[in-house]
């Protein structure tokens, strides 16, 4: 007995081919038809198939709708040779077929369907033949498709699930049943073995397809043998009107047919008693990211989810702990994704190690590429970019399995061409990237078809169906491979350590690229930090905290971020050198630059031009001049931190070794110049840790900075200190009476960390409570996650 996957190899590889050349070469011509002087009328009863009345009712309407869809019955059936999987359309043209009147109904008694072909619409041409053995093929597909739902349904198969398996089963079985009953209206089907095998090779061509394991091959164990003996007896309740169309030759080949489909039930029975769901090896934690660009979003779904929800229901039939991870939002719940419309993928690339630092997915589904050549964007390097992409995926978490997909097809012809130019170009990608050990796994997605479009580039309905059966197909094949860790780090966005009130995504990020900076400081004097992106040349952008979107729930998206366009226009230094802090105590950060050797000038925040509009031009900015001469120190080590409470940042140089001196900030001298600073010198004597580690803000609520010592940084970022983002605290008690050193009150480890490098982390007061929160900027986008200081 042939097994069920070397006959599916063997199916695909010498089966249909040789079905194909039997088709051509052997079909004797088709008999001239007899002129009909009444209606043909072919009847599928309920009973015929053992069906349930009530799915039969259900599909009448949708078949109607399939003919009008098409202008007419015979316009239906030409789409059905079109769909067939068998290789029938190699025999059958349906090219001459005039698009004929027909109609399907429900019968009188409600428990069958009735398809009739007016007198008047049949001629004597000889591709009636032909006609006949697809009306006879689609109507057995339909019934096979309604045993299909009835059987997945009464196992409590969720309803997103089912076309995804039945529908597909209907082509299948409408070209395995036109192309047997065109056999045996020209007398060539062969031998009972060869009907077998037909049949069988026909549905093992799903194997390879969407959801084989977990719900066709039960349905065909359980059911296949039985149907077809049905169809059997159906069809030879056909031969009065075959009689009457093609004579009696033909009327006696399908009485025999019918006898045989009865015949074939125990050898079909026999080939599918191995026939079995295999377990997908999916029965773990599941933390995966969709990554990529509006078709990842859902753009063109009627949910706006895309191929996320359908996927989710097939893994959670599959009893996998499944989570969606990523900062975007759309469509149902689960509903987090990282699909960013319009992206390309070199944005993408931009905000890819920040996301997976962020999220630490186990899984990864990656579809991009398609902006890249609907835009004309240097479509032959985009190849090479999404190959440096995967590889960067695979730096940022080495242990990922990556599911990276051909894009769907393009409505647009110089589009579609570049797109098939590119999905065999990521074959190659992907390949070597596997070839190399890389969990990688190429997802074909050549079944999404123009038809599954929505528009000239986005997926419809179906399409988006295909493709989460493909991934829900892909997911299957690298879970049995054992690839699949358990994801790493707790689950996404933990809290740092209890006090600190996750907010998840906080701001997206912008993209000002690799020589821009974000930045967190009040500068309208709400006592809420804002954000602001301090670009390469040193000018900045705003936007102004509006807290949290009321319309979402908490760590629900995004905050209200007010946008105020450009706020400075820069004073021609380096980005990297440009700080914010509150000099003269009115509560609005000011424009400070500290050059590289210690010196400092500054500009007093006087609030936006009232002469421009919201965004119109720069805020009012009060020269000072240089505010403080320097000491000698390069500009790295000093900080401004408000470390007395007065709300006038004061002057700090932070050594290597973590020992700290002070200059209390006491504001303009009347006649110009530098500021006076008086000296505290040295206020902290150190912890032993590198000085980049140390930072200063109030943690406690007490106005005064606390002294703050970070996780370990992956210095050289070579990858290979792991990420520390924990902080430890030393509450700021103020000056000792004596001198020396200042009161600092071991707190210790105030948070754990959230799984990223901690220079990742600033510390701002996002809701005017006095206590900083602690938030994760991710370097080149300022994408920040938030988590709110409850002490």
């Amino acid at each position: 007995m042939l097994q069920a996957r070397a006959l599916s190899a063997f199916s695909r590889q010498f089966l249909i081919p040789l079905l194909s050349v039997v088709m051509v070469v052997c079909l004797a011509p088709a008999l001239p038809a007899r002129a009909a002087d009444q209606d043909v009328t072919i009847t599928l009863n309920a009973s015929d198939l053992g069906l349930s009345p009530a799915v039969l009712r259900d599909v009448v309407p949708e078949v109607q709708a399939e003919i009008r869809e098409h202008g007419g019955l015979g316009g239906a059936l030409k789409q059905a040779v079109a769909d067939g999987s068998a290789p029938v359309h190699e025999r059958v043209d349906p090219s001459v077929w005039p698009n004929f009147a027909g109609t399907v109904n429900l019968t009188p008694n409600g428990s069958g369907l009735v398809l009739t072909i007016p007198a008047g619409e049949i001629t004597t041409s000889s591709f009636w033949q032909d006609i006949a053995a697809t009306a006879i093929g689609w109507i057995i597909g339909y019934g096979l498709r309604m045993l299909c739902i009835g059987f997945l349904t009464s196992s409590g198969v969720g309803a997103a699930i089912i076309p995804l398996v039945c529908t597909p089963l209907q082509t299948t079985v409408t070209g395995i049943m036109t192309a047997i009953m065109t056999h045996t209206f020209a007398g060539t089907l062969g031998t009972i073995e060869a009907t077998r095998d037909i049949i069988i090779a026909g549905i093992l061509g799903l194997a390879g397809g969407v959801l084989w394991e977990k719900y066709l091959a039960p349905w065909a164990k359980a059911q296949l043998a039985t149907s077809i003996k049905k169809a059997g007896g159906w069809l030879r309740n056909q031969v009065p009107w075959l009689d009457r169309w093609f004579g009696g030759v033909v009327a006696q080949r399908v009485e025999n047919l019918g006898g045989r489909f009865e015949e074939l039930e125990r050898l079909i029975a026999e080939e599918t008693a191995a026939w079995a769901g295999v377990e997908s090896n999916l029965q773990r934690e599941l933390r995966i990211m969709p990554l990529g660009d509006s078709i990842t979003y859902g753009a063109g779904s009627s949910n706006g989810g895309g191929y996320r929800p359908a996927l989710h229901n097939l893994l959670k039939d599959d009893r996998a702990a499944v989570t969606f991870v990523g900062s975007q939002r759309s469509g149902p719940a689960p509903d987090a994704h990282e699909g960013h419309s319009g992206w390309t993928i070199s944005q993408l690339a931009g905000i890819t190690d920040a996301a997976l630092a962020t999220y630490r997915p186990n899984v990864v589904l990656l579809h991009i590429g398609t902006n890249d050549l609907n835009n004309n964007d240097n479509p032959g390097g985009a190849p090479a970019r999404l190959g440096a992409l995967i590889d960067q995926i695979f730096r940022a978490a080495p242990d990922v399995t990556l599911l990276v997909s051909t894009i769907v097809p393009s409505g647009w012809g110089p589009t579609q061409e570049r797109i098939l130019r590119f999905n065999e170009a990521i074959r190659l990608e992907a390949g070597a990237r596997w070839a190399s050990g890389k969990h990688v796994y190429l997802v074909n997605l050549t079944t999404v078809t123009l038809t599954d479009l929505a528009d000239v580039l986005h997926p419809n309905d179906s399409g988006y169906l295909k493709m989460a059966g493909a991934f829900y197909q892909g997911l299957v094949q690298v879970g049995r491979a054992g690839w699949i860790d358990a994801p790493g780090g707790g689950n996404p966005a933990p809290a740092p350590v209890r006090g600190w009130v996750p907010q998840g995504t906080i701001a997206s990020g912008t993209y000002g690229g690799d020589t821009s900076k974000v930045i967190y400081a009040d500068l309208d004097g709400d006592r809420r930090a804002d954000y602001l992106q301090v670009n390469g040349n040193s000018s900045v952008q705003a936007w102004i905290n509006g807290g949290p979107n009321p319309k979402e729930p908490v760590g629900g998206g995004d905050w209200l971020w007010f946008p105020q366009g450009t706020i400075a226009s820069g004073v021609g230094a380096p980005g990297a050198n440009i700080r914010f802090a509150d000099l003269n105590g009115d509560g609005r950060a000011d424009y400070v630059k500290v050059n590289d050797d210690s010196s400092v000038q500054a500009w007093i925040n006087g609030g936006p031009n009232p002469k421009e509009p919201v965004g119109g031009g720069d805020w009012l900015w009060f020269p000072q001049g240089t505010i403080a001469g320097g000491v000698g120190a390069p500009g790295s080590h000093i900080r401004l931190a408000d470390l007395n409470g007065d709300g006038r940042a004061d002057y700090v140089k932070v050594n290597d070794d973590s020992s700290v001196q002070a200059w209390l900030n006491g504001g303009p001298k009347p006649g110009g110049g530098d500021y006076y600073w008086f000296p505290q010198g040295t206020i902290a004597s150190g912890v032993g840790q590198p000085g980049h580690r140390i930072r200063f803000a109030p943690l406690h609520g007490s106005r005064s900075a606390d002294y703050i010592l970070m996780g370990r940084f992956d210095d050289n970022h070579t990858g290979t200190q792991p990420y520390d983002s924990s902080v430890q605290v030393w509450r700021n008690g103020g000056p000792k009476p004596e001198g020396g050193d200042w009161y600092w009150v071991p707190g210790g480890e105030v948070a754990s960390g959230v799984l990223v490098e901690g220079s990742r982390i600033q510390f701002a007061d996002l809701d005017a409570d006095g206590r900083a929160d602690y938030l994760d900027v991710a370097p080149g986008t300022g994408m920040t996650r938030a988590w709110i200081n409850f002490g």
